[in-house]
């Protein structure tokens, strides 16, 4: 439900990354309402409750009976995103669902016709595309500051976590980091969203994908052992309906590593962090003197110029603060609903994302190269960085 210009929302699965969209909800105070959350652990409904204060809903159908809420946050395990988001859908609600959509591109596209059939819309993370950062270099390609852009390359990196103490990794609330859950999802499921929108919106539809996957460490260290361990180690070429190609690489094995290049005719952008809404644009020129080719060679890339920001990061994080604004993909969907537009991280891109990211992590359900099926409509910048 709409009040005036401020949008309900409900929160459906309070684990560990709950109270980082919880903690972005003051950013948006005059356009989100949070009318409550719900789990079906008891004792972690306790615990967010008991942190934050909300409302607490009795069960999943009080949410979504209850007419205050017009959009749920599906933030529930991967695995049980399509269960939810069909409930909610059922329920005429609009849903914005944490990543991935579902578990596999038949059943996102699934769920897409049944919320188009129910007149109610869809939305999935990551919304990182949102940011300021990834806003700036893709404004910076729109101005042609490295000329027609030809090559892109992403590194999602994140190190051997399993040989972290990851078990002393707790969100406000307390809720510990979901490690045996992200080994059995799959550091590509996790993770390659956060290259996958930003290169969707600069180059439109992927239209094959040759890709190449492993479970380099099937061992954990978990107890009990994984019963199924995805791969955790990925990398995929993407070729893009506007020529572009794309190399991306997932793992939980190599050295944290999240540099993003863009690389076009007279220049190269790099984004250190897609993650962090703050990270700078640096822009770097091809060397073609003997000197340049030897700074480009020592410095590992040349020198380079940091662009200014499409306009200051509204928030500051860090230090226990989210580096995105969690909320910002809801908030978005919120307004697209309220403006009779579509929604920049609509059903068709999360179809998109989802079919991508399937390819990459499964390429053996796929020939090669993989050609992918789904589209999705042009996507508009954010207003302030156009």
């Amino acid at each position: 439900m709409t009040v005036g210009q401020t949008t309900g929302i409900a929160i459906i699965g309070c684990g560990y990354v709950a109270d980082s969209y919880r903690q972005c909800l003051s950013l948006h105070d005059r356009t989100l309402r949070l009318t409550g959350a719900y789990d079906r652990d008891a004792q972690r409904l306790a615990a967010y409750k008991a942190t934050w204060g909300d409302h607490a809903y009795a069960s999943l159908d009080a949410v979504l009976a209850d007419p205050a809420c017009s959009i749920v946050l599906n933030l529930t395990d991967p695995e049980s995103h399509a269960a939810v988001t069909e409930a909610a859908i059922a329920a005429g609600k609009h849903v914005y669902s944490e990543k991935p959509l579902a578990m596999t591109a038949t059943e996102a596209s699934a769920l897409r016709d049944r919320a188009r059939a129910a007149g109610v819309r869809l939305a999935s993370a990551p919304c990182n595309l949102l940011g300021e950062s990834l806003q700036t270099a893709w404004a910076a390609v729109r101005a042609g500051a490295i000329g027609k852009a030809l090559l892109a390359y992403a590194e999602l990196d994140d190190g051997m976590i399993h040989r972290t103490h990851y078990g002393d990794w707790l969100s406000r609330s307390g809720k510990p980091w979901p490690g045996r859950g992200e080994f059995e999802t799959g550091c590509t499921y996790e993770h390659a969203g956060y290259a996958l929108t930003i290169f969707g919106a600069m180059f439109g539809a992927a239209t094959r994908v040759t890709s190449f996957a492993a479970l380099l460490v099937p061992d954990k260290q978990t107890t009990p052992p994984l019963a199924h361990p995805a791969p955790d180690f990925s990398v995929g070429c993407i070729e893009y309906e506007n020529g572009v190609v794309a190399r991306l690489t997932n793992s939980i094995v190599a050295p944290y590593d999240h540099r993003m290049r863009i690389i076009g005719e007279t220049g190269t952008l790099e984004i250190r962090e897609p993650w962090d809404y703050a990270s700078p644009v640096i822009l770097r020129r091809p060397g073609e003197g003997r000197i340049a080719r030897l700074i480009e060679r020592r410095l590992g890339g040349g020198l380079g110029k940091r662009l200014p920001m499409a306009r200051k990061v509204p928030f500051k994080g860090g230090r226990g603060k989210p580096t995105m604004d969690f909320l910002r993909g809801p908030a978005e969907l919120a307004a697209a609903i309220r403006d009779g537009r579509p929604s920049r991280l609509d059903e068709d891109f999360a179809v998109h994302i989802t079919e991508v990211t399937e390819m990459l992590q499964y390429p053996e359900r796929f020939d090669r190269p993989a050609r992918v099926q789904s589209r999705f409509a042009s996507i508009e910048p954010m207003e302030w960085a156009r």
